[in-house]
């Protein structure tokens, strides 16, 4: 009888070995996944704080068109991301003014947009998904003060 119950553990003998093989690359993946979908959203969400952030200063205080962008740069925060890399760009209005004169125009709102191709934190290494994500922040105020 003894003998019996030790050939069947020796049969078993290497199972969760190769179940852990099995799982591993899975799990792997799908916690790559979380970082980098992670980092992105955190991205995502800096770059439209910081574009209505910029909208906001453009309409209220009046500044140029480079202390937009300075603002706009100024109040990016995300992981992953420096504060040179997105594009901006300021629709609405004239520089170095963009408020000046809103009163003539026929859409007074200031547009300030910001866009950010986000590489992945970690490569993922499956075929397809390319380097990364293109983003983008906007944020659009009216010009009250002209």
């Amino acid at each position: 009888m003894r003998s019996r119950r030790l050939a069947r553990t020796r049969g078993e003998r290497g199972a969760s070995a190769v179940e852990f093989a099995l799982v591993v690359p899975l799990f792997l993946l799908i916690l790559i996944g979380i970082v980098n979908i992670g980092v992105v959203v955190a991205q995502q969400i800096s770059l439209g704080n910081a574009a209505r952030q910029a909208a906001r200063y453009a309409v209220v205080d009046g500044p140029t068109c480079t202390d937009v962008e300075a603002q706009a740069r100024g109040a990016l925060n995300a992981p992953n991301m420096d504060s040179t890399g997105p594009t901006f760009t300021l629709t609405g209005g004239p520089c170095p003014k963009p408020c000046e004169g809103s009163a003539n125009r026929t859409d007074p709102n200031i547009t300030v947009t910001l866009s950010y191709t986000s590489p992945w934190v970690v490569p993922f290494p499956v075929p397809g998904l390319g380097t990364g994500l293109t983003l983008e922040g906007k944020g659009k105020f009216r010009c009250e003060f002209s």
